[in-house]
């Protein structure tokens, strides 16, 4: 007999087998194996003991050695053995055990752990191999095989990885829980052995839970859990089993769901609940850090965590007070997780006996979720919707806690992330779908719920106030009589009569009233419908951000706002009419091909669910009236938007039913009944027949047979009595003829196809003529004729005879029957058009030559305009079908052609080309030039009608004289030139919108006719994005839009304008200057090679904006700027910091650079760079704070990059180094001009008055004490000019005439000494000066500063040391921080003494100052004086800040000067 020792057979496992009596097994043939396996069969099938005999057990190993070569017979069979061996062995050792014969059951250990231990091996081996295999297919996404290796002979046929063991592995885990069940601890007394024992089962069970695929195997999976749960139970596994559920859940990915379903197992079959409790306490003090990236470990956590809460969520509520913590974490997947847990208990809970701790754990659960709305991660916010949504589907509907929820989840939807909106939209449909208030039929309509309430709450004032009613409540509370009748019924009904009395109830009867049940009831009624209109308010609040989510890029979020909408108009309320009415411009939405996702389909599906789809209550004929009232309906107060939105809707449902066969469609019955509609005999309202035939018009342009077949019902009723009564319904009418021709969708490349055209003798001709030639006021008119021209045009053969022939007619009606009395031409004669149209333009010269009814001649011009156009239009088409005639007939010519005739038509061209410019010239020369064109009579009729707006005042005359003009400017560049400054000039003086409006858009129509002409004049479009009127500054805005997303103007710099219009009021505008830049930005860097522009444009003076404004801008711009980019635009910005001297401007530029990313160490080098900039500005707060945030921004780069702390570090030194410089002068600057204000009593006051003027930098006006003190006369200087002697007296004289004036006023006499100096006009008498010249710089801060600082200084230190002092080591602060030194100037080594009396105006030659000119009387300039020594002669323009420096130089010669006289 062997010895067997287990522990040290398991240990050999890990390493190589080493078999004593191993026999071959590969490569040996098939049927001696079979009769090996045989022998062991017969001598086990005597006695399952013999499975101790050395030679038997040896070579049944080597058979599992090497198992995974053996075929599948002979590996089957070998499963057989050892399983049916360890089954026989488990029954006699269980009769053993029976019997209590300790010397026979303890027989059976040795047996027993060899069984155990083969299969251990031999499901180690075959999960194995599976697992490996499973990993190949994660990796490769398909079954991989060995090249030239057999299928079969691994014993595994699955394609798919999974051992085909399954069979097996089910009968001995079967065995191994009847093993357990036995009373093993007779058999193993020592607890390790039994422990070794039992790990033959839960280490193989374990196993097989780490093979995916087993787990989709429901019968093995639970008996697999039954193993365990008894080796856990009855074997003392706990805390095996606890460190073991701990390691799957880190190491595999698919683990956490079996181990909640193991512990569920654990918990409610076998009555173990202690494992779930310390598995949950170790669970609740793991931590997860947010910055490791690897999140596989906190996903398995919070599988395990949701899914047991599930399975036990009695066992998770009792460790949900250490749970919960994870909401404070880091990793956002624990965040979720727990609040998806928190779902699951509060469905628990309502379930539950609704005690009052019931009560308060659920308020404390949604508390933490109201909370978690808040949450900072999208997930989370995601996840706790969703909670919410599924909440919706419980029996208990939280009355309490639902309307906040509701609010909450309104609130979402505005959510930055794309998920949470979506997420917040499907949820708040939920909320509806499962809305508590459905005791009127659960509709949500706003009026009846309102009606309801204010019914209850007059019954409850009634009962209270009104005497009777209180009465008959109180005693029918009181009780009834013996027989159950009202006793007081009939004293009731009598009182009824005198209900008008009221009376308030006495505190007794109040009491009893307020516990009568009528009452309660009543109240209780009157809160469900204050709650019920509460929620439909919600509701109506939450339309506006639906409607803007209908517009959204995400394709699945457009559709779930459309099933929100859809949700809605079910219920019934009247706010969804918007949204469908916005959803329908979404048929213009491209779709990706994905059916699913076609947000085209979506919405055929919801307008035919809403409109189309019958009404199974309602019989066939109520259905075709019912559709049909609906479809009408639509188009009540539509816009044009929208019906041509609508159009492409129902076209492309009528094309889908005739093409693709969908189920969506329209009835020939419905058809059928819109024209009854339509033609109906009596009187029916206006917008129902105009609706008819808008819809039959849409309908037609997918099948053109709806309206051919119905022509004449349309010259009856459309152009008919009914049409000249109702011109929108002749218009709509005219549309619908226009059908028949069928819609014409010309592909590139593609011929033109052949277009229906009728005789020019049709009635349908007769029709639109009168129709045109109609009598009447009304302004629809226009429309009509716009509409019957078009159809003209597009239906006749001839169209430009009929329309010659309505132009003459009204020529002959307007000047001939409204002709003067005096003049010369017969009424009754009819000249030859040619006639009248030189009559016409002779006599239009002439005083008094006709007397003209301006609308007649306005609709005279209107037609002439449109018929212009439409000629054009119908050039093209006659070119196409030349082409297309040609294209046949040379398809039937041979195919054998002379060579030499190709060659011939490449020289000279062919009669297409020939054809084509003729046609052009035609355009160009012959349609307002030629001698017998008829519109050239109009040409200069127009012109002269347009120039003369003050003789030709009618504004509807304007109206369509102007867009005749335009429509005549798109034929020929000739006359587009001659008149363009003209339309310009209208444009700019014109005060009517409509006027600039139709230019602007004519405008971007002549830019595709004639590019160079209107890219020449490109400006005058712009301006107009600054126009008064919304509509022109919207028009100009799209067009052009149009005009530069399509190439046909270049950018040259104006896009400041359009930039501005990203903080437009109007937000139609907004958002279409956002679309026009988000598409910019695709063309080769647009937006960042235009952006030194637009920050110029927006800089500037005359176009400034706000600084909120300005910051709105710029953030969104630099969100479209690529990160490749900016390094090359923080050099740009920072140099623009030079040319920069306004605060406001230092501060934006600041703004530009805080919005760039810094996202390496090149960005920072750059700001860097240019830091000598910008190093004297960041004394300003604003600017100061924008560039610390820019360090912040570095720094908070993840993961921090080691290379950019030492350049950060570096920048933020600089930083606050210059910060300090820049304060620390301007503390000095401001106690020097409060010293010198508070000087002496002689000099103080006149030093105060001069430096008044005087503006530091980065010192706010007022910052510095003044005082008033007596005011002192200034000595008069005398000048030559008249103009000087008034300056000296408006800036000197009026302070000692104001005598104790305002600091204020002397401030104001220092800015018009200022302004003297600045624009050098006035120049100063040459005997006058003394004293010689002196130059000037500018120091860091900007301040005027002595050429000559040491002898400045060493005056200083003699007049007041103590202030010469702080100077000294302000200015030698300042050289330091100086990125340019000073240059040195001319004669700065002569000492020069200033008195009052003496006033010099000193240049350096770097200064470059405008040479000085007299002004004399009527502003014409004089002579000019002679300019200041080493001066240079330049235009008459000086700078801003040139000025300021002026003044400052002359207020600190002022202060000097006061100095030296104190001390005199």
């Amino acid at each position: 007999m062997l010895q067997f020792e287990l522990d040290e057979e398991l240990l050999s496992l890990q390493d190589t087998v080493h078999i004593l009596g191993e026999i071959p097994i590969e490569g040996e043939n098939p049927k001696a194996l079979e009769r090996i396996l045989n022998e062991i069969v017969d001598s086990l099938q005597d006695a399952s003991g013999n499975i101790t005999d050395d030679t038997l057990f040896d070579q049944i190993r080597s058979f599992i050695k090497h198992f995974n070569t053996l075929q599948k017979k002979t590996a089957t069979k070998v499963w057989d053995i050892v399983l049916s061996g360890f089954n026989a062995e488990l029954q006699v050792a269980a009769q053993d055990l029976d019997f209590n014969d300790q010397d026979a059951y303890l027989q059976h250990r040795t047996p027993l752990e060899m069984y155990g231990f083969l299969i251990y091996w031999i499901i180690s081996i075959t999960e194995q191999k599976a697992t490996s295999r499973a990993a190949t297919m994660d990796k490769s996404g398909k079954a991989v095989r060995a090249k030239g290796s057999r299928a079969k002979n691994d014993g595994d046929d699955s394609e798919q990885g999974v051992s085909t063991w399954t069979a097996e592995k089910q009968r001995a885990l079967d065995l191994m829980c009847k093993c357990l069940g036995l009373h093993l601890s007779k058999i193993w007394t020592a607890t390790h052995e039994k422990e070794s024992f039992i790990s033959l089962f839960f280490k193989p069970s374990y196993q097989i839970l780490e093979n995916k695929e087993n787990i989709k195997v429901s019968a093995l999976k639970q008996r697999v859990y039954h193993v365990l749960c008894l080796c856990i139970k009855n074997h003392n596994h706990e805390f095996g089993a606890r460190t073991t559920i701990i390691q799957n859940l880190q190491y595999w990915e698919h683990t956490p769901e079996p181990m909640a379903e193991l512990l569920e197992m654990l918990i409610t079959i076998y009555d173990f609940q202690q494992l779930a409790d310390s598995v949950l306490r170790e669970v609740s003090t793991k931590e997860f850090e947010e910055s490791i990236k690897d999140i596989t470990v906190p996903k398995a956590y919070s599988k395990f965590l949701v899914r047991f809460s599930e399975l036990a969520p009695k066992v998770v509520l009792k460790q949900m007070g250490l749970l919960i913590d994870h909401l404070d974490g880091e990793s956002y997947i624990m965040r979720q997780a727990i609040v998806e847990v928190i779902g699951h208990l509060i469905a628990y809970l309502s379930a539950e006996e609704q005690t009052d701790q019931v009560k308060n754990q659920i308020d404390s659960f949604f508390d933490i979720l109201e909370e978690r709305f808040m949450d900072n991660n999208s997930y989370v916010r995601t996840k706790l919707i969703q909670v919410v949504g599924n909440l919706c589907d419980l029996k208990s509907k939280f009355p309490k806690r639902r309307q906040r929820l509701t609010e909450l989840v309104i609130g979402r939807l505005s959510d930055k992330s794309f998920w949470t909106r979506k997420q917040a939209i499907k949820t708040f449909v939920r909320l509806i779908e499962t809305h508590p208030y459905s005791m009127h039929g659960g509709e949500l309509d706003l009026e009846d719920w309102e009606i309801q309430y204010t019914e209850v709450t007059d019954e409850l004032k009634a009962m209270i106030t009104k005497p009777s009613k209180r009465r008959a409540l109180l005693r029918k509370s009181a009780g009834m009589d013996e027989n159950g009748m009202d006793v007081d019924g009939a004293e009731a009904e009598s009182e009824e009569d005198n209900e008008q009395d009221i009376s308030l109830p006495t505190d007794e009867e109040l009491l009893e009233l307020q516990t009568s049940k009528e009452y309660v009831t009543k109240t209780l009624q009157q809160r469900y419908y204050a709650d019920a209109i509460r929620f439909i308010h919600l509701i109506h609040r939450a339309v506006p951000v639906m409607c803007e989510l209908l517009a959204s890029t995400a394709k699945l979020e457009v559709v779930e706002a459309m099933d929100f909408f859809v949700t809605i108009h079910r219920y019934k309320v009247r706010a969804a009419s918007d949204g469908i009415r916005k959803m329908v411009h979404l048929v213009w939405m491209k779709d990706n091909g994905d059916e699913a996702k076609s947000v085209r389909a979506r919405l055929m599906e919801c307008y035919w669910q809403i409109y189309l789809a019958p009404d199974d209550n309602l019989t066939e004929k109520e259905n075709t009236a019912l559709i049909a009232r609906n479809l009408v309906s639509l188009t009540y107060g539509s816009t044009l938007a929208e019906l041509t939105s609508l159009e492409q809707l129902l076209s492309t449902i009528i094309s889908d039913s005739v093409n693709a066969g969908s189920e969506i469609t329209i009835s020939d019955e419905v058809i059928e009944k819109l024209w009854q509609v339509y033609s109906h005999q009596k009187e029916i309202p206006n917008p129902q027949r105009r609706g008819a035939i808008i819809i039959l018009g849409m309908l037609a342009k997918a099948k053109p047979d709806i309206v051919a077949q119905k022509i004449e019902v349309i010259l009856k009723i459309g152009l008919g009595k009914h049409g000249k009564a109702d011109l929108a319904l002749a218009r709509y009418s005219c549309i619908a003829l226009q059908r028949i021709a069928g819609e014409k969708k010309k592909q590139k490349g593609a011929l033109a196809q052949d277009t229906l055209r009728l005789s020019m003798d049709h009635p349908i001709f007769i029709k639109l003529s009168n129709l045109i030639d109609h009598p009447t006021t009304s302004k629809n008119w226009f429309a009509v004729a716009e509409q019957a021209l078009n159809t003209i045009y597009l239906l006749g053969e001839h169209p430009d005879i009929l329309c010659g022939d309505i132009i003459k007619t009204r020529c002959k009606n307007i000047f001939n029957l409204q002709e003067d009395e005096n003049s010369p031409v017969e009424p009754s004669s009819t000249p030859d058009v040619n006639m009248v149209s030189e009559d016409l333009t002779v006599n239009l010269n002439a005083e008094n030559a006709f007397v003209i009814d301006s609308w007649q001649l306005s609709q005279l011009l209107f037609i002439v305009g449109h018929v212009a156009m439409k000629h054009i239009v119908h050039m093209e088409v006659i070119e196409e079908e030349f082409k297309r005639r040609k294209a046949i007939a040379g398809n039937d010519k041979k195919k054998d052609k002379d060579h030499a005739e190709d060659e011939l038509d490449q020289v000279v061209g062919t009669t297409e080309d020939e054809f084509g410019d003729a046609l052009a010239h035609i355009r160009e020369r012959e349609l307002l030039f030629g001698q017998d064109s008829l519109l050239q009579v109009f040409g200069p009729l127009i012109v002269t009608i347009c120039g003369n707006n003050t003789l030709y005042s009618d504004k509807t005359l304007q109206s369509s004289a102007s867009l005749a003009l335009c429509k005549l400017m798109c034929i020929s560049a000739e006359f587009c030139e001659h008149n363009l400054q003209l339309l310009f000039t209208i444009l700019e003086k014109s005060h009517e919108p409509a006027i600039r409006s139709n230019i602007i858009i004519a405008l971007g129509d002549m830019a595709v006719c004639f590019n160079n002409l209107i890219d020449a004049n490109i400006a005058y479009l712009y301006k107009r994005l600054s126009d008064s009127d919304r509509a022109v500054k919207k028009n100009t805005l799209m067009v052009l839009t149009h005009l530069i997303l399509n190439g046909m103007v270049k950018v040259k710099g104006q896009l400041g304008e359009m930039a501005i219009c990203l903080v437009d009021e109007d937000a139609r505008i907004s958002d279409l200057a956002r679309l026009f830049f988000t598409e910019l930005t695709s063309k080769d860097n647009a937006v960042y090679n235009n952006m030194p522009d637009i920050i110029s444009h927006l800089s500037n003076s005359e176009n400034k904006v706000d600084e909120e404004s300005y910051r709105k801008i710029m953030r969104f711009l630099f969100e479209l700027i690529k990160d490749k980019t900016m390094d090359s635009m923080i050099e740009k910005l920072c140099q623009r910091f030079k040319n920069t001297e306004e605060p406001r401007g230092w501060r934006d530029i600041a703004f530009c650079l805080s919005m760039l990313p810094y996202k390496n160490e090149k960005s920072f080098k750059r700001l860097l760079e240019g830091f000598p900039n910008y190093q004297d500005k960041v004394h300003e707060e604003a600017v100061f704070k924008y560039l610390s945030d820019i360090i912040a921004k570095g720094r908070a780069i993840k993961p921090p990059k080691p290379e950019m702390k030492p350049i950060i570090d570096e920048f933020e030194a600089k930083l606050k180094e210059f910060k300090a410089k820049g304060e620390e002068v301007q503390d000095i600057e401001a106690k020097a001009i409060s010293a010198v204000k508070k000087g002496g009593r002689r000099g103080g006051r006149k030093a105060g008055s001069a430096l008044a003027g005087l503006k530091v930098k980065g010192v706010p006006s007022g910052s510095s004490p003044q005082k008033k003190g007596k005011s002192r006369r200034r000595r008069s200087e005398s000048y030559d000019s008249a103009e000087d002697d008034d300056l000296v007296e408006d800036g000197g004289n009026e302070g000692d005439e104001r005598g104790n004036g305002s600091d204020a006023e002397v401030e104001g006499g220092m800015k018009r000494l200022a302004v003297r100096e600045t624009r050098g006009s006035r120049p100063i008498r040459a005997a006058a000066q003394s004293a010689k010249a002196k130059t000037f710089r500018l120091d860091f801060d900007g301040d005027a500063m002595m050429e000559d600082e040491e002898e400045e200084e060493e005056e200083a230190v003699e007049r007041t040391p103590q202030l010469a002092s702080k100077l000294s080591k302000a200015k030698e602060t300042q050289r330091k921080g100086s990125a340019k030194p000073a240059r040195p100037s001319r004669g700065s080594s002569r000492k020069q003494k200033y008195s009052d009396e003496e006033e010099v105006l000193d240049l350096d030659e770097e200064s470059e100052p405008e040479p000085v000119q007299r002004r004399g009387k009527g502003g014409k300039s004089s002579a000019p004086s002679i300019p200041t020594r080493g001066a240079s002669m330049e235009p008459a323009t000086v700078a801003s800040g040139r000025s300021k420096r002026a003044a400052a130089t002359k207020a600190r010669r002022v202060i000097e000067s006061s100095e030296d006289e104190f001390e005199d």
